[in-house]
């Protein structure tokens, strides 16, 4: 059933700050999508619409009135007003507040026939993250995993930089490392870690089993804790004077690699 729009016209109106918060985090049970196909691919992945603004710039007939159709709430407002609830620079004409999907233990493994779970691991750059998961998403992992200090995956940076990959992706946000180990010991997953002073090949390690594959940031790397636990360690040459890769790129090698392996 469409909703009645309610149309916004005053900065002060809650609104405003109810779609900052879901931008930047702040409020814990919601995120952001803006734009014509983050927005899209949110509606195709089903995620609950709790809330959606959209102004005239929006010309996409079908998807301003399936989000009258889906969401909680259905707010008409100015481009100007639009550009007050926005996080972009340039804003495409509508913003809407998700819920965060939740995923139960079981879900992270169910979407492989093999399970790869990737453990984001001290990665604090939104972006870089993002990238992690649509890298993980287009690789065919089963699920990703963050741990408590790094990046929130369904802050507005994380979402743009996964270009949708958060929204169909399961995603479990702000693990403790231990209670990851413990995970991947439960399941019977091989934790793999990304180490540049690991002594196999990415090409050599065995990566055809249940695993848990554990990236860091660029500069630290994964801490002495996933080191100590890791079933193997494996590092990718690189030619010199070279001595790191970005994490979404490393990711990407890894997973690929695991990817061939499997077929």
């Amino acid at each position: 059933m469409a909703r009645s729009p309610r149309t916004v016209t005053s900065s002060k109106n809650p609104a405003v700050q109810r779609f900052r918060d879901a931008a930047s985090g702040r409020d814990g049970a919601m995120m952001l999508a803006e734009g014509v196909r983050l927005v899209r691919e949110a509606v195709e992945a089903g995620l609950e619409v709790v809330e959606a603004a959209v102004s005239p710039k929006l010309t996409d007939q079908w998807l301003r009135d399936e989000l009258q159709r889906r969401s909680g709430s259905f707010l008409d407002c100015s481009d100007a007003m639009l550009a007050r609830l926005s996080a972009l620079e340039t804003p495409q004409g509508v913003a809407v507040r998700l819920r965060r999907p939740h995923y139960e233990e079981h879900q992270l493994l169910e979407r492989a026939l093999v399970p790869l779970l990737v453990v984001a691991a001290g990665v604090r750059d939104p972006g870089n993250l993002g990238a992690v998961l649509r890298t993980a998403e287009a690789a065919g992992a089963s699920g990703c995993i963050t741990i408590r200090g790094g990046a929130d995956p369904f802050r507005d940076k994380a979402v743009r930089g996964s270009m949708g990959s958060v929204f169909r992706l399961p995603v479990r946000h702000g693990m403790e490392v231990d209670d990851v180990i413990a995970l991947a010991r439960r399941q019977r997953l091989q934790i793999v870690a990304a180490d540049g002073g690991g002594r196999l090949r990415h090409t050599d390690a065995d990566l055809r089993k249940p695993l848990l594959l554990v990236v860091g940031a660029e500069a630290a790397g994964v801490s002495a804790a996933w080191l100590q636990s890791a079933d193997q360690h494996v590092h990718i040459p690189l030619c010199e004077p070279v001595e790191s890769l970005n994490v979404a790129v490393a990711a990407g090698v890894l997973l690929f690699e695991a990817q061939r392996q499997r077929q």
